[in-house]
């Protein structure tokens, strides 16, 4: 029996995605906001669950946004390319033919990023690598690579297409954009609302050219200030550490658990995440 959606859910896996908080995180947003800002967008799954009427959505990672651009523009176009793909891969006879089949496609992408250059096929590209790449991973090394392994997947299944039309209609009404978080949220103004779900604190650092330094951390909690004081509603995530509650020691902290599915070792795949709200349920910023 086909399963009938009204909400779209994202359409990769993305470190740090918060699928499994968001049941937690819908009663935890303003009661009413005006525009909805997410300036680390990854895999969007809080901007697509409540489908807020006026987003800004934002992502140092140009090739990812392209992605979401694309699908905005012309989901069947993303479609066609990923189900030749699917069907090219589960009819191949081996499984070194499916590695080869798969390090074929990650060359044409990393050609993209040497480029500099983004298209439908480099955000089709993206999908399909998320999808039969190791454990969802999206990695690049120094060089500016993408150099995720393959996943070794004996089939393939990484196109909903009803899923993608309503990704395509949610985000008609967003402003897409690629850069610093800073400058996402210039426009932020008095009673929006930004949720910060950026990279965890000393975690995943690694898995993009430049990473996310301390610095940035740091720049991120001034940031949180500075739309305090601006009356902008704001709820951060992070991992629960020390230091992260240090830096934000001047709002409410609440623990949740969490597990974290792409860890290469399972045995580190629970653990403890952070909500950091600048206001309190009654809609009342916190000074």
């Amino acid at each position: 029996m086909q399963t009938i959606r009204s909400r779209p859910v994202p359409v990769i896996k993305w470190a740090g995605g918060k699928r499994q908080l968001l049941s937690l995180l819908e009663t935890r947003i303003p009661k009413r906001f005006g525009t909805y800002f997410e300036p680390f967008l990854g895999g969007g799954a809080l901007f697509f669950h409540i489908q807020p009427e006026h987003a800004v959505l934002n992502d140092a990672n140009h090739q990812l946004i392209n992605m979401y651009r694309q699908i905005r523009s012309d989901a069947t176009r993303i479609s066609n390319h990923l189900l030749k793909w699917q069907n090219t891969y589960n009819t191949l006879g081996t499984d070194s033919a499916k590695l080869s089949f798969y390090l074929r496609q990650r060359r044409i992408y990393n050609n993209f990023l040497s480029a500099h250059v983004c298209t439908a096929l480099s955000a089709a590209l993206l999908i399909f690598l998320n999808k039969s790449g190791f454990n969802g991973l999206y990695r690049i090394n120094k060089e500016g690579q993408y150099n995720v392994p393959s996943g070794h997947k004996k089939t393939l299944h990484i196109i909903d297409e009803d899923n993608f039309s309503l990704v395509s209609h949610a985000l008609q009404k967003a402003e897409l954009t690629a850069g610093d978080f800073e400058s996402a949220c210039t426009e932020a103004r008095e009673g929006d609302f930004v949720f910060f779900d950026s990279p965890y604190y000393d975690t995943f650092d690694t898995y993009q050219a430049g990473g996310f330094s301390q610095g940035d951390h740091t720049r991120l909690v001034s940031l949180f200030h500075t739309l305090t004081r601006r009356k902008v509603f704001c709820l951060a995530t992070n991992n629960d550490c020390d230091a992260v509650r240090d830096l934000y020691s001047s709002f409410p902290i609440e623990a949740v658990p969490v597990r974290r599915m792409i860890n290469r070792d399972a045995s580190h795949r629970t653990g403890s995440e952070v909500i950091i709200r600048n206001f309190t349920d009654d809609d009342a910023i916190i000074e």
